[in-house]
C-alpha cells in the first residue's frame, strides 16, 4: 500500500450494492401500482379501462398488472408512459413482483416511483453500457500558461455510444441517468473507466477525473472502489498525487458540508481537488473560499472573448486575487482563439480549449498558439 506524506491511505470495507446494475427483470410476474393521491388513483383506474390494459385491485388502492415474460414488463412501462402524465407517474409507487413468489418485506428495498421505473426502462441503453461497462473516453491535454506545448495533465471526459453505434451526447448521458436514479453507478463507472483506459492509454502525466458530488452518498463506502483500481494499477502510475478529482456541476450542490467531507476523503487518501467552471456568482466565490481546492478551473463564460472585453478583464482579475490569497492554482478552460491565450498566459497557471487541441481518444500532444 502507498502511502503519501507519510500518510496510510485508509481501506474501507467496499459497498457490494454499489457495485450492481438493476435491469429490468425479463420473467412473468405482477407490476404491483400504489398511486399516493385519491386523484392519481382514479385516474390511473380509468386509464386502465379507456386503455384496455388488463389490470385488477388484490387490496383496497393498490393495483396490479400482469406480466407476462420476454419483455412484458418493459411493455408495461411503456403503455404507463403513454397513458399517465409525468405528475401522475410521480405520484405512484410500483414494485414487480416474479411469477410465484408472494410480495413481502424483501421486495420493499426493489419498490420505485413508476416515473423512477419508466426513466429506466428509457433508459435501457445507459443501463446496458453501464452493466457492460462500456464506457469509452477522450483525453484533452491541459497546458502551461506560459508555455502551451508542454502537458501539465490530461482530463477524461467520458464517451458512450448505443448499440447501434450513435454517439449520446455528455449532456443528455448525464441526465438520462439523473431521471433514471442511475447518477451514482453512471458517476462510479466513469472514475474507474477513465482510471483503466488513461492506463491502457499510457498517460504518465497527472489524469483530471470528474465526479459529481450529488452522486456519491457515503465518501467512505461509495470511493473506495475508485481507490482499488487505482491501487491496482502498475507501481509507477499509483502515485495518488498523479490523480486530480474535479468536482463538475458544482452549481447542482445543495450540501456544501456533504461535498467538504468527499474533498476531505481524497485529501486524506493524498489527491488533489479541483474545482470546475468557478464564476463570478456569490456561491462560486463562498464554495471556493469554503473548500480551499489545490486547483480551479475559471468559467468558459469568463474567458470567452475576454481580451476585447474590459468587463470581464475586471471580474477575472479579482477571481485571480482570491485564489492566489488561498494558494489555490488557477486554470483557463475553453480557450479558442489566441488573443484569449495571450491575455490569459500572465494571469494564469494552466491553460485547456480548442486552441491546444481537441479531445481524442489518443491523448494529443498540445500545438502552440504561436509555432
Amino acid at each position: 500500500m502507498w502511502r503519501d506524506q507519510d500518510r496510510p491511505l485508509e481501506v474501507v470495507v467496499s459497498c457490494p450494492d454499489c457495485e450492481r446494475i438493476h435491469l429490468l427483470p425479463a420473467e412473468s410476474g405482477t407490476l404491483y401500482l400504489a398511486p399516493v393521491l385519491a386523484h392519481t388513483r382514479s385516474a390511473l383506474r380509468r386509464r386502465m379501462v379507456e386503455e384496455q390494459i388488463p389490470c385488477s385491485e388484490p387490496v383496497s388502492d393498490i393495483l396490479a398488472m400482469p406480466v407476462a415474460g420476454d419483455g412484458g414488463l418493459a411493455d408495461a412501462l411503456s403503455r404507463l408512459d403513454q397513458v399517465l402524465s409525468g405528475s401522475e407517474q410521480a405520484g405512484c409507487r410500483a414494485t414487480f413482483v416474479p411469477e410465484g413468489e408472494q410480495f413481502g418485506l424483501r421486495h420493499l428495498q426493489d419498490t420505485h416511483l413508476l416515473s423512477a421505473l419508466i426513466a429506466r426502462h428509457n433508459a435501457r441503453d445507459l443501463s446496458n453500457i453501464l452493466a457492460n461497462d462500456a464506457l469509452d473516453f477522450h483525453f484533452q491535454p491541459i497546458v502551461h500558461a506560459a508555455n502551451p506545448a508542454e502537458v501539465f495533465a490530461y482530463e477524461a471526459l467520458v464517451r458512450a455510444s448505443t448499440p447501434a453505434g450513435e454517439v449520446i451526447p455528455p449532456n443528455d448521458l448525464f441526465r438520462t441517468a439523473r431521471d433514471a436514479d442511475l447518477l451514482f453507478h453512471l458517476d462510479r463507472s466513469a472514475r474507474i473507466n477513465a482510471i483503466r483506459r488513461a492506463t491502457e492509454r499510457g498517460i504518465g502525466s497527472r489524469l483530471f477525473i470528474n465526479f459529481n458530488p450529488t452522486a456519491i452518498y457515503d465518501p467512505a463506502f461509495c470511493l473506495e472502489t475508485t481507490v482499488r483500481e487505482i491501487l491496482s494499477m502498475p507501481a509507477h502510475q499509483s502515485r495518488p498525487a498523479g490523480f486530480v478529482f474535479e468536482v463538475i456541476e458544482s452549481d447542482q450542490v445543495s450540501d456544501l458540508e456533504h461535498l467538504a467531507g468527499i474533498v476531505e476523503r481524497y485529501r486524506r487518501a493524498g489527491f488533489q481537488v479541483a474545482l470546475d467552471d468557478l464564476g463570478a456568482g456569490y456561491a462560486s466565490l463562498n464554495m471556493l473560499s469554503q473548500l480551499r481546492p489545490d486547483f480551479v478551473k475559471i468559467d468558459r463564460e469568463l474567458v470567452s472573448g475576454i481580451d476585447g472585453d474590459v468587463y470581464q478583464q475586471k471580474i477575472l482579475g479579482k477571481v485571480v486575487e482570491l485564489a492566489r490569497e488561498l494558494d489555490v492554482q488557477i486554470i483557463a478552460e475553453g480557450i479558442e482563439t489566441p488573443g484569449e491565450w495571450r491575455w490569459l498566459k500572465d494571469q494564469v497557471d494552466y491553460c485547456q480549449g480548442y486552441l491546444f487541441a481537441r479531445p481524442a481518444a489518443e491523448p494529443p500532444m498540445p500545438a502552440h498558439p504561436e509555432a
